[in-house]
């Protein structure tokens, strides 16, 4: 249909010429369909031809040496050029938006931001080792499991903390740092690193501070630098080892009965480029769930949020038998962070009822541990 109206269309066309009566005549001879031939001057004439004829009376009229000029064009014509410049703009701007959606799926840089000790090279390739890296999709990466297996595999992380914004995979690393020495109190003594009450006294050199049921604080001498009885005393490089009592409080809390949210794995996404802090939105969420979890994906121009569907599922757990798993867990938790030769001799146990069926576990673990910390 588009090619009849171009075929119908007409070109308005002037030809100069030492002879413009010998172009027509070529013209003519070829087969080319002229109208409203006009006789501007003795070199120019004026006329229409058919649009699709446009470039055959270009060729002829330059191989006869003459020079050719339009002038016009019908109504048709003009419309149909304009349309098939908009229908590829329109075509392109689709391109372009769908090949920019595509892109916005993967992550294609990852910037790490360490303190000191670690370097981002070192993080870097510790990802790698756990097939992170970017060109992967961004639905591919479980940010808490690459949290978790980073603070496994290396002895110098203490926390790590991974997000996805727009199309970078942002990991801040938290290194263990060793604390600063305390100000020695006297030269040469041995302090408690911690509170605890003293339960036996090791000494291989210096005289005790402290007796079995002394409490102490973090700070405290325990063994000083002198050897001997009063008056045959002499000055000692002091060391030894003091076993106390610790004590460290844990908590968690928990829900046994009610209902609890949780995602159903159903999830829909607003789509939208934000031009000046004009959001023009390339997909709405239909977003009809009750209770959802939302989440935003900043990427500059093209963004993306995704609402994720919570639902109440209905919980009626032993309150005798969760207890007893969270204080085990608690406990495994704790011993994590003990040194080797400490050990857990007791525990309280204490239960609280917040509300809608949660509770609040509070332990207080009694550790065996040197507290001892020998000063040089």
């Amino acid at each position: 249909m588009i090619l009849d109206k171009l075929k119908a269309g007409k070109i308005t066309i002037e030809v100069s010429s030492l002879m413009p009566e010998k172009i027509l005549n070529i013209l003519w001879h070829n087969g080319i369909y002229t109208s409203n031939i006009t006789k501007v001057n003795i070199t120019t004439v004026r006329f229409q031809v058919p649009f699709m004829e446009y470039k055959d009376v270009q060729h002829l009229v330059k191989k006869s040496k003459g020079k050719i000029r339009v002038i016009g064009k019908s109504d048709i014509i003009v419309l149909l050029i304009l349309m098939k410049r908009k229908i590829s703009l329109c075509i392109g701007g689709g391109v372009f938006l769908l090949s920019l959606y595509l892109l916005s799926n993967y992550i294609w840089a990852i910037d790490i931001e360490t303190k000191n000790n670690l370097s981002p090279f070192e993080v870097r390739q510790e990802l790698i080792s756990i097939g992170i890296k970017p060109g992967l999709k961004k639905e591919d990466i479980n940010v808490y499991n690459v949290e978790k297996k980073l603070e496994d595999l290396s002895s110098e992380i203490m926390w790590v903390r991974a997000r996805i914004e727009g199309s970078t995979l942002k990991v801040v690393v938290e290194e263990k740092v060793n604390p600063p020495s305390r100000n020695k109190v006297m030269p040469e003594q041995v302090l408690a690193k911690m509170d605890g009450e003293v339960k036996r006294v090791f000494t291989f050199s210096g005289n005790s501070a402290v007796v079995p049921g002394d409490i102490v604080k973090a700070g405290d001498v325990l063994i000083l630098p002198i050897q001997g009885k009063e008056g045959f005393e002499k000055e000692v490089k002091p060391s030894g080892s003091v076993i106390a009592n610790t004590f460290y409080e844990k908590s968690m809390e928990l829900q046994i009965s009610g209902k609890k949210l949780e995602r159903t794995g159903k999830k829909d996404s607003d789509i939208y480029l934000n031009f000046w802090n004009k959001k023009i939105y390339l997909k709405k969420a239909i977003n009809d769930f009750e209770s959802y979890d939302k989440i935003e994906e900043n990427g500059g121009v093209f963004n993306k949020i995704i609402y994720f569907e919570r639902a109440g599922k209905n919980i009626n757990l032993d309150r005798d038998s969760t207890i007893k798993e969270s204080v085990e867990k608690l406990q495994r938790s704790l011993e994590k962070n003990l040194i080797n030769d400490a050990k857990i001799i007791d525990n309280k146990v204490s239960v609280e009822d917040i509300e809608n069926g949660k509770i609040r576990i509070k332990v207080v673990f009694t550790v065996e541990q040197d507290i001892a910390e020998n000063i040089s």
